[in-house]
C-alpha cells in the first residue's frame, strides 16, 4: 500500500530527533569484503559521446576533455559501510587489498568512524572505471582480491567481530567467483549466535548460468533473514525478460513468497517491503547514481537496527539514497543532513 508521505514524513522526522547517539553506537555492523578504487566520469548525451569516441578512436587516438570526473572509494560493502558510520553506527568493514588499498581504505573509511582492522593488505587493489549517462552507468571492474574472498580469509579476531555484531552483510557476489560459499557459510556461522543476515547480490547478469545455485545455496536458506535487491537484479531472480510498472510488484511478491528471508526492493521510483511500498523522492537533479544502491542499503539496514515500522525504513532509506546523490561529490549524509532534507521535501 502507498502512504500519505507527509504524515509518514513527520512522523520520521519525531523519531529522528529522538535518537540518542550512545545507543546508536551500541550497534555493530559488519560488512564484506569489497573495496573499490572508484573513478567516475559523468557524461552527457550517451549518442553524441559514442560520435566522439568514434573520431578520436578512428584517428589514431586522443583526448576527449572531461570536467565532471572524481576519484572515490568504492565497493558495496565499503561504501555501504562508510554511510552507516555517518548515520551513527558502529561499523566494521573486512576485506583484502594491497599496500595502496589499505591507504586508501584508512583514508576514505577509517576516517569516517568505520573500523578496518579487519582489512588484509597482502592482496591485489580491486578498481572500477564507471561511466555515467543521464543516470545510467556502465561500469569496468577489476575485482583484485574481492574475486577469490573466502571463508578461509578470516582470522579468529574477525569470526570474533562477525559473532558479536548485530548484522553481518555480504554484497557483490557478482565479482566474488567464491561469493556463493561465502555467503552461505558466513551466514551460517552467524544465525548459530543470534547475528542478523543480509544479502545483496550485485547485478547477476554475468553470472546468470549461476544464480540457480545461488537461490538454492543461500537466497533461499532460512539462514538469510533480509534480501536487498534492485529492479535490473528481480529479473534474473524472478526468471522474466522484462520488469516493468505493470508487473514489478506482483514479481517481486511472487518471490518473497518462495522464500522465508524478507525482500527489500528498491527502485529511482519506489521501494518495497512487506508489503508497503513508498514513493521516491524525485530530485530536480542529481550528479551522480553510482553508490546509491548502496546509500539506499545503508538506511535500510538502520531502521531495521532501531526497530523502524515498515514503511519508516523505507522513507529513511530513501532520503539517504537521495541525499547521498545529491551531493557533489557523493557524500553520505549524517542524520542532521537527513532531517533537514525531510524537512523540505
Amino acid at each position: 500500500m502507498h502512504q500519505d508521505l507527509d504524515e509518514l514524513t513527520q512522523r520520521v522526522i519525531d523519531r529522528l530527533k529522538q535518537l540518542d547517539v550512545k545507543t546508536l553506537e551500541g550497534f555493530h555492523v559488519v560488512l564484506l569484503p569489497d573495496f573499490f578504487l572508484d573513478h567516475i566520469v559523468s557524461l552527457k548525451g550517451f549518442d553524441e559521446v559514442l560520435i566522439r569516441m568514434r573520431r578520436v578512436y578512428n584517428r589514431g587516438g586522443g583526448n576527449i576533455p572531461v570536467d565532471n570526473q572524481f576519484l572515490t572509494g568504492g565497493g558495496n560493502a565499503a561504501n555501504t559501510a562508510k554511510n552507516l558510520a555517518k548515520l551513527g553506527v558502529s561499523t566494521h568493514f573486512i576485506g583484502k587489498t594491497d599496500g595502496l588499498g589499505g591507504e586508501l581504505i584508512n583514508f576514505f573509511l577509517e576516517k569516517e568512524g568505520v573500523d578496518v582492522t579487519g582489512v588484509k593488505t597482502d592482496g591485489k587493489l580491486a578498481k572500477t572505471a564507471a561511466v555515467e549517462f543521464d543516470g545510467h552507468n556502465i561500469m569496468f571492474s577489476d575485482p583484485g582480491s574481492v574475486a577469490d574472498f573466502g571463508f578461509d580469509a578470516f582470522d579468529d579476531k574477525d569470526l570474533e567481530v562477525i559473532g558479536s555484531a548485530d548484522m553481518v552483510c555480504v554484497t557483490n557476489w557478482i565479482l566474488n567467483k567464491k561469493g556463493t560459499e561465502l555467503a552461505k557459510e558466513v551466514f551460517s556461522f552467524a544465525k548459530k549466535r543470534g547475528v542478523k543476515t543480509f544479502f545483496d547480490s550485485g547485478d547477476p547478469s554475468s553470472r546468470r548460468d549461476e544464480v540457480d545455485v545461488l537461490f538454492k545455496e543461500v537466497i533461499s536458506r532460512s539462514d538469510l533473514d533480509v534480501f536487498s535487491l534492485n529492479e535490473n537484479e528481480l529479473r534474473y531472480f524472478a526468471e522474466v525478460a522484462n520488469v516493468c510498472e505493470k508487473n514489478v510488484l506482483s514479481l517481486v511478491e511472487g518471490l518473497q513468497g518462495k522464500i522465508k528471508a524478507r525482500v527489500d526492493f528498491h527502485t529511482s521510483e519506489f521501494s518495497y517491503s512487506d508489503g508497503v511500498t513508498v514513493d521516491s523522492f524525485k530530485l530536480e537533479k542529481s550528479f551522480v547514481s553510482t553508490g546509491a544502491g548502496d546509500a539506499w542499503n545503508a538506511g535500510n539496514i538502520f531502521g531495521e537496527l532501531l526497530g523502524f515500522r515498515d514503511d519508516e525504513r523505507l522513507l529513511f532509506a530513501n532520503a539517504v539514497a537521495a541525499c547521498y546523490i545529491y551531493s557533489k561529490p557523493p557524500t553520505p549524509p549524517g542524520l542532521k543532513d537527513i532531517i533537514m532534507f525531510l524537512s523540505k521535501h
